[in-house]
């Protein structure tokens, strides 16, 4: 009898327990109102647990300040060593949010019960990537990858650390990275039945490896694709007529580009300004097998229309035709810097983006493109966008955006109350942390004047970013200093101080000097297109190293739409500033809730 009331005591005692940490180590799926309803009714430590659980849902809410508020009301009080662990994690990611990385790294410093093991390894990858350590991610990643036993999870780790593999620094990587190294290694070496040979191989040295077991599906499709090669290319372009200018820029660089690669195939150049279809069907039937251009939309579509391109085609603008394996689209198009500008808001945790511009077609489809990015990275409230119709309304409309106007009344009320006046500066308002300005050079200047001169001094400066479009000339160190503060995207042709971006510079230094920057910009992108060929097919997989070219960095997403990043320049007294563009993760989740 004896015997039996202890082991009921002890079902008693540990049963509640072994429930509590089987809970507090699974996702909350209930709101923080519920779980603090279920602490009113409870006594003892199972009160206390109920508001743990109500502090995990208000984390994932991303209701910080009530987080930090249960932190400190259960702070010392815990004494279960599953609520020990879910505390901590708690707290890790509230100083996460804080942006406290030294702290969050502290607390995720040490291994945890089994059951809580995952996600402090999930939150130590997610606060390497905030950080922007791409080793310490990968590490975190791995580990997470042995930690767990759940199959779809290790397969998704896999894929993500491939994708972060180019990013790493391999040579701080110890013994242990060794398969995924040398499978890097075959990926830049091979393609097709080669690579599917060679990864065979591979496969037998390092079975038990997380990508032996799991092999990163975008190494996969490499496998299964055939690289063109073409035996003889048709370059499509309007050399004679109203954009001859534009047609002969493109073919220079294309040339040149040809010309440095040592492309084996032979390159036949035809004029398209009176017919693209009959170009193509004169270029087919002399035994073309690849076709690059034209350049004008209307030509484009018809060549679209007469279903005559059977063969590899990159168009040289952007009218695509979803689900057409061999078909490639290429332009300059100011839509690219737009989302590129959304992802550099969201690296720079801005939360309350302006955008202003007058009110013109290609402002438009930059707006929209700046905020279907912004919404890619969980932004669901409206962005603030203000196109005007003309330059008065614009001066008008950003000292209203701005609310100086208010500020002016308020310190008007103040005198009128007081009876004399004040010595006060007109304020501008706080919750803007980031504007985008739509236009070209000479409606940028303006915006920018008028944003100088509505801002306070004493107020901190709020980041101002455009597009290529609407940079001053680099070369006039007076135009400059009117821009001062201002960011911009920019291709490498333009900024970069070394590599084939400089040789090409200067080259149409010495070649060309006459030409508009309008010209070099199409002359950088016939480079490009030249370059990208070869690759056209492997970049169309999803996770693949993009091509660095002299327009940007280049990848291709899979309606074959090629898209270019650029890099930011900063102007500085006076001077140039010219940074890398980081990439921010798109928010990812897993199958346990938390994002890796």
């Amino acid at each position: 009898m004896l015997c039996l009331a202890l082991a009921l005591s002890h079902c008693a005692s540990t049963g509640p327990r072994d429930e509590w940490s089987g809970r507090l180590a699974s996702p909350v799926y209930a709101k923080a109102s519920e779980y603090l309803d279920k602490a009113r009714q409870a006594e003892g430590q199972d009160k206390l647990l109920w508001q743990l659980q109500a502090g995990r849902a208000y984390a994932q809410a991303a209701d910080w300040a009530k987080v930090d508020s249960v932190l400190a009301a259960l702070k010392g009080q815990l004494t279960q060593p599953a609520a020990l662990a879910a505390y901590q994690l708690l707290a890790a990611q509230a100083t996460m949010a804080r942006e406290d990385y030294a702290a969050a790294a502290a607390l995720l410093a040490s291994p945890m019960p089994q059951a809580f093991e995952t996600q402090r390894l999930r939150l130590k990858s997610r606060l390497a990537e905030l950080s922007g350590d791409v080793n310490a991610q990968i590490q975190a990643l791995a580990q997470l990858a042995e930690a767990s036993s759940d199959s779809v999870q290790q397969a998704r780790i896999s894929d993500r650390i491939w994708s972060l593999l180019p990013k790493a620094d391999t040579s701080q990587l110890d013994a242990s990275w060794a398969p995924w190294l040398s499978l890097q290694q075959l990926a830049k070496e091979k393609r097709g039945p080669a690579l599917k040979d060679a990864i065979s191989a591979w496969q037998q040295q390092y079975p038990n490896s997380l990508p032996g077991r799991y092999l990163p599906q975008s190494l996969e499709q490499l496998t299964q694709i055939t690289e063109y090669q073409p035996t003889k290319v048709a370059l499509l372009l309007p050399l004679t007529g109203s954009f001859a200018a534009q047609g002969q820029a493109i073919r220079d660089g294309f040339v040149a580009a040809w010309l440095d690669s040592g492309q084996p195939a032979q390159l036949v150049v035809l004029d398209s300004a009176n017919d693209a279809v009959a170009a193509w069907q004169q270029a087919k039937s002399e035994g073309a097998d690849m076709l690059v251009g034209p350049l004008l939309r209307p030509q484009v579509e018809a060549l679209q229309q007469s279903g005559n391109v059977d063969v590899p085609w990159l168009a040289l603008n952007r009218v695509f035709r979803p689900g057409v394996a061999d078909s490639y689209f290429f332009a300059l198009a100011p839509e690219d810097e737009a989302a590129q500008a959304a992802e550099e808001a969201v690296d720079r945790k801005a939360e309350h983006p302006l955008l202003i511009g007058l009110d013109s077609a290609t402002n438009n489809r930059q707006a929209q493109a700046f905020i279907e990015r912004w919404r890619q990275y969980g932004h669901e409230e409206p962005v603030d966008m203000r196109l005007f119709g003309n330059r008065q309304q614009l001066e008008q409309g950003i000292r209203d955006l701005l609310k100086i106007n208010d500020s002016k009344a308020r310190i008007g009320q103040v005198e009128d109350l007081l009876g004399h006046d004040l010595v006060a500066e007109a304020r501008s308002r706080r919750d803007v942390d980031f504007l985008y300005l739509l236009g070209d050079k000479e409606e940028v200047g303006l915006m920018k004047a008028f944003i100088d001169v509505t801002i306070s001094p004493f107020a901190d400066p709020i980041a101002a970013y455009t597009s290529s479009r609407g940079h001053p000339d680099l070369e006039n160190p007076a135009g400059l200093r009117d821009f001062n503060g201002l960011s911009f995207s920019e291709m490498p042709y333009f900024v970069s101080q070394q590599g084939p971006a400089l040789a090409m510079r200067q080259l149409l230094t010495q070649l060309r000097p006459h030409w508009p920057s309008a010209l070099e910009r199409l002359f950088a992108m016939g480079y490009d297109a030249a370059r990208l060929l070869p690759r056209m097919a492997t970049l169309r997989i999803e996770g693949s190293e993009p091509v660095q070219g002299i327009s940007g960095s280049i990848g291709i997403d899979g309606n074959g739409v090629i898209h270019r990043r650029l890099q930011w320049v900063t102007i500085r007294g006076g001077n140039t500033q010219v940074q890398d563009h980081v990439i921010p993760p798109l928010p990812e989740q897993d199958s346990q809730g938390p994002a890796l």
